[in-house]
């Protein structure tokens, strides 16, 4: 052709062939004649896409290919991607747009959904027989089948779409084909499969979207329950927790009790309930959702204990609105979730209201029976509560009830201990703590060095807890006895 060939000495390969290079004037040769062959193709009279070569190398081939697919010309445009070598992916749009134009053209009586498929597969995978890989499912891009797929189904084909979808490896291209040709279960059975929650929820969406647009007026109703009931029957676990979530983060809560309901999660929907009306301030608004809560707490036979909880919270309530008029203060009973705080606050309460102490105090007894305080709960409710509001007098005579308290004595040393009370009140209760350990820790706790150190040696005999009064000391007096006692044990 003309010009010189590299390596013209006697560069050979391992069979003794020249390895020849051609020359520039050969390849520019080469390359227009394949232009001239792909502006003759597009020219031709059936076609009708007239270039100039100007203006094909302004759009190029992948241009070229684009257009002749835009007018319907699929089999031509795989043939010049296919003879141009273009990438791949330019290949594998052409080989889409003629499969799915031969389905869209097939007919159902002259072949059978399978063979339709078939033939439609092995369009996608044209290049199969140059190709080293024998897995044909896989030569197809992504992608491929569900392009293939949706004219299939708009062709009236689902049976080839089903055929070919189940072929298509792109999660982010199967999705969609599916939730296009209605087989939402299907859609959030693979996203779900793909732990890809974008997915999920957009074929939730968009399957709710479906159902309300099936049913208008009057029938919206049943649009919405065709929905939820399929969400609860049909569709995987993780999709109906991803659609609770998100009704969940809905001011209005009907949406996420009617799933709930639908689906006879009673807990999780009386709990919902619940926790929306603790978040109301005002009585008038909780209390009707702690009673509807109730309600579907007692739909179930394994949540009657979550009912008997919230029947107590509604009751708990309303004594201590009771209380707040009785009383004339709103310090006597604050509104709380704990029976537990509103004895301690009628404790407390007794020590302000010193004319009324007595029927305080006895209605906080009848408050704990009522329900069923423990006794070891209620001691150490009040001896917090007579400690913080200065009721020392309350507090011994609380000591002296019983011969012995059934949470001990420990707990009143450390409410006098920490109300900064006398020695003498602090020993009246630390005397009546039978075990040294715990003696020796109250009168750390109260600073009373030389008592502890006395208990540290005499009862305890252990060293370590002389040096660990000499630590926390800062008098030298101190100190220097209990090196006096560390040099005598």
């Amino acid at each position: 052709m003309g010009g010189s060939i590299a390596n013209a000495k006697a560069g050979r390969d391992g069979n003794g062939s020249a390895n020849v290079k051609p020359s520039l004037t050969a390849v520019e040769f080469v390359e227009a004649a394949r232009k001239i062959r792909v502006l003759n193709a597009c020219r031709h009279a059936s076609v009708g896409f007239a270039l100039t070569s100007s203006q094909y190398d302004s759009i190029g081939a992948t241009g070229v290919v684009a257009r002749l697919v835009a007018m319907k010309r699929p089999a031509l445009s795989t043939s010049i991607g296919s003879y141009l070598s273009l990438p791949r992916s330019v290949q594998s749009f052409a080989r889409s747009s003629k499969a799915a134009a031969f389905v869209s053209a097939s007919d159902r009586n002259e072949s059978s959904d399978a063979q339709t498929a078939e033939a439609a597969i092995k369009i996608l995978n044209e290049d199969t027989a140059s190709s080293l890989r024998t897995d044909s499912s896989m030569v197809a891009a992504k992608g491929g089948y569900a392009t293939v797929a949706l004219a299939a189904n708009r062709a009236g084909r689902p049976g080839v779409a089903n055929l070919l979808l189940v072929l298509e490896t792109s999660i982010a291209d199967k999705v969609p084909a599916l939730v296009s040709i209605g087989s939402y279960a299907d859609a959030v059975a693979v996203a779900t499969g793909a732990r890809d929650a974008d997915l999920m929820f957009y074929a939730l969406m968009e399957f709710e979207k479906a159902c309300a647009s099936s049913s208008t007026g009057d029938s919206a109703t049943k649009g919405q329950s065709n929905f939820l009931n399929t969400v609860v029957s049909k569709f995987t676990p993780e999709s109906f927790r991803l659609l609770e979530a998100y009704y969940s983060s809905h001011p209005d809560v009907k949406h996420v009790m009617n799933l709930l309901l639908r689906a006879q999660k009673y807990s999780d929907a009386g709990s919902t309930m619940a926790l929306r009306a603790l978040e109301k301030n005002r009585s008038s608004e909780r209390n009707p959702m702690l009673k509807e809560a109730s309600r579907i707490f007692g739909l179930g036979k394994e949540t009657i204990f979550q009912k008997t909880c919230t029947d107590d919270y509604l009751e708990l309530l309303s004594d201590q609105e009771l209380l707040r008029t009785k009383y004339g203060s709103s310090d006597v009973a604050p509104e709380s979730s704990s029976v537990t705080s509103t004895i301690f606050s009628m404790i407390k309460y007794a020590g302000v209201n010193r004319e009324h102490a007595r029927r305080i105090l006895s209605d906080a007894e009848k408050i704990a029976k009522k329900y069923r305080v423990p006794e070891k709960r209620l001691w150490h409710v009040k001896v917090r509560a007579f400690g913080e509001s200065d009721q020392w007098t309350q507090l011994r005579q609380l000591a002296d009830s019983k011969v012995k308290p059934p949470i001990g004595f420990k707990p009143f040393a450390l409410a006098v201990i920490k109300g900064m009370q006398t020695v003498s009140e602090i020993m009246r209760y630390v005397d009546r703590v039978p075990s040294p350990e715990e003696r020796y820790d109250l009168f750390c706790e109260a600073r009373l060095w030389k008592r502890a150190l006395d208990e540290a040696t005499t009862k305890l005999k252990d060293g370590r807890r002389v040096l660990h009064v000499r630590s926390l000391c800062n008098s030298s007096e101190i100190q220097q006895l209990c090196d006096e006692l560390l040099s005598r044990m």
